[in-house]
C-alpha cells in the first residue's frame, strides 16, 4: 500500500504496519511528488523535477549500515577516560560519535540518563551533544539509540560515577557522631564538675554565713548585752530593760531567720546593723555615736552579715580603749556594686596591735580567714572587684582612727 503525502511516500503492508518510506534521503529529486505509478517493481514518480524510477525490490530491502562508534564522556569541558569522578567534576557532556554522509533527515538520537531520567529524550541526528549542567552525586548509565525511520538502529551505554563530597560519606558521618558524642560526654562532665565546683562553694559560703553568725553572736557580745540589760533592771530601769531586750531577741531572731538565705532586702541588713548598734551602745554608755546613711538605696538585696562583724572589729578594737567621745558611722553608695564604708575615730591598728600584743589576747571579734574566704566564693560566683580594704587615718602623723571600704555584690528585686 503506498500512500502519498506532503513531502514524501509512506509504504504499509496489506495489514496497515508500516514498512517504509521513500523521501528525498532515499534517493527523490524533488519531496513535491504531483503523481505516481508502480510498473514492474518499479515507481515512477512525477514532480516539477521530472519524471523519476526508483526500485522498489532495493528500497524496501536496503539495510542502513551507519551505527554509533562512540560516546565521548567530557567532564568540566574537558575530555575524560575514567568511570569515577570527584564531587567537583560534575559538569557532563556527551557527545554521540555516528557519522553519515546521507539520510540524516532519517536519523534521530532516543537517550536517557539512568536513574535521574526515567523518560526518553529525543533530539536530531544535526544535534550530538548531549549536556547536564550540573550533577548530584551518584552512579549514572547514559542509554543512547540511534533511530532510523523511527525504529532502534544501534544502542550505546556509558556507565561513569561522581562520588559524594567527604561531609556526605558514611565514615564521615560516623565520626561526625562520635565528635558529638565526645562533645557531649565532655559537656556533662564539665557541668558535673561546675556543679561539684558550686557544691563545694556553697558549702564554702554556708560555713563562712555560719562564722558571720558566730562572730554576730558570739559569747562575748551576748554576755556583755546581757550584763548591760541586768546593770538596767537592777537600776530599776524598767522600761529600757524591756526595751532592750526587746531588741535582744529580734537580733537573734533576726540572725537565726537570715542565716540560710543567700540574698536579704537591704533594709533588713540595715535594720540588723541597726539593732546591733544600740546593743552595743548600751555597753559603750552615751560615748558611743553612730550614724546610718543609705543615701535612698531601695528595691536591691546583698548578701547577709557581710557588714556587722567589720563594725564589731572596730568597735573591739578600734573605740573600745579610746578616751572620750566614741564616733563610728556606716555611708552606703549604689554602683555596679554596693559599697559601705565605715569609718571611726578610735586607736588605730597599730596601737589595737600592740594592745592585744600587750594582753597576750587571743581572740578576734571574727575570723579574718573566714570572711577573706566568703568574699573570695562571693568573687567567683558573682564576678567583679568584690572584697574590702582597710585604711588608717592619721593627722599630722598622728592615727585619728579606721576606714573599712567593702564593695558587696547585689541583685535588683525588680
Amino acid at each position: 500500500l503506498f500512500i502519498l503525502t506532503e513531502n514524501r511516500i509512506e509504504i504499509f503492508n496489506i495489514s496497515g504496519k508500516y514498512i517504509s518510506h521513500i523521501a528525498t534521503s532515499d534517493g527523490l529529486k524533488d519531496a513535491k511528488v504531483s503523481n505516481f505509478k508502480i510498473v514492474n517493481d518499479k515507481i515512477w514518480c512525477h514532480s516539477v523535477e521530472g519524471i523519476q524510477t526508483i526500485e522498489l525490490n532495493t528500497l524496501i530491502s536496503k539495510k542502513y549500515i551507519s551505527k554509533i562508534l562512540s560516546i565521548e564522556l567530557i567532564i568540566n569541558d574537558k575530555i575524560r577516560k575514567k568511570t569515577q569522578y570527584d564531587h567537583t567534576e560534575n559538569k557532563v557532556k556527551f557527545e554521540i560519535k555516528a557519522p553519515n554522509l546521507e539520510r540524516q533527515s532519517d536519523l534521530t538520537y532516543q537517550y536517557r540518563l539512568e536513574p535521574l531520567e526515567t523518560k526518553w529524550n529525543y533530539q536530531p541526528y544535526s544535534k550530538n551533544l548531549i549536556d547536564y549542567k550540573i550533577l548530584p552525586p551518584g552512579q549514572y548509565k547514559l542509554k543512547v539509540n540511534l533511530l532510523y525511520k523511527g525504529e532502534v538502529h544501534d544502542t550505546r551505554t556509558i556507565d561513569f560515577r561522581i562520588d559524594f563530597p567527604f561531609w556526605q560519606k558514611w565514615w564521615f558521618y560516623a565520626l561526625f557522631a562520635a565528635v558529638i558524642l565526645l562533645i557531649s560526654y565532655l559537656f556533662y562532665k564539665r557541668r558535673l564538675q561546675l556543679q561539684s565546683i558550686k557544691a563545694s562553694q556553697l558549702n564554702e559560703l554556708n560555713a563562712s554565713k555560719l562564722v558571720a553568725i558566730q562572730s554576730q553572736m558570739n559569747p562575748h557580745f551576748i554576755f556583755n548585752a546581757l550584763n548591760s540589760i541586768q546593770d538596767l533592771v537592777l537600776k530599776g530601769d524598767i522600761d529600757n530593760s524591756y526595751t532592750f531586750i526587746t531588741k535582744f531577741s529580734n537580733l537573734v531572731r533576726r540572725t537565726l531567720l537570715y542565716s540560710d538565705k543567700d540574698f536579704i532586702d537591704f533594709d533588713q541588713e540595715v535594720k540588723l546593723i541597726e539593732l546591733y548598734l544600740s546593743l552595743e551602745k548600751l555597753r559603750f554608755k552615751e560615748s558611743l555615736t553612730y550614724t546610718i546613711n543609705c543615701s535612698d538605696i531601695d528595691d536591691i538585696k546583698i548578701p547577709p552579715m557581710l557588714i556587722q562583724p567589720f563594725i564589731e572589729n572596730s568597735l573591739l578594737h578600734g573605740l573600745l580603749h579610746k578616751s572620750g567621745p566614741k564616733i563610728i558611722s556606716i555611708d552606703f553608695e549604689l554602683k555596679d556594686q554596693l559599697i559601705c564604708t565605715i569609718t571611726d575615730n578610735g586607736i588605730g591598728r597599730v596601737k589595737a596591735t600592740e594592745i592585744r600584743e600587750r594582753q597576750r589576747a587571743d581572740h578576734e571579734s571574727f575570723s579574718g580567714k573566714a570572711i577573706k574566704n566568703r568574699f573570695e566564693i562571693l568573687k567567683r560566683h558573682f564576678g567583679g572587684d568584690l572584697g574590702y580594704e582597710i585604711q588608717d587615718l592619721e593627722e599630722e602623723g598622728m592615727a585619728t582612727g579606721t576606714k573599712i571600704i567593702l564593695r558587696i555584690p547585689i541583685q535588683y528585686k525588680y
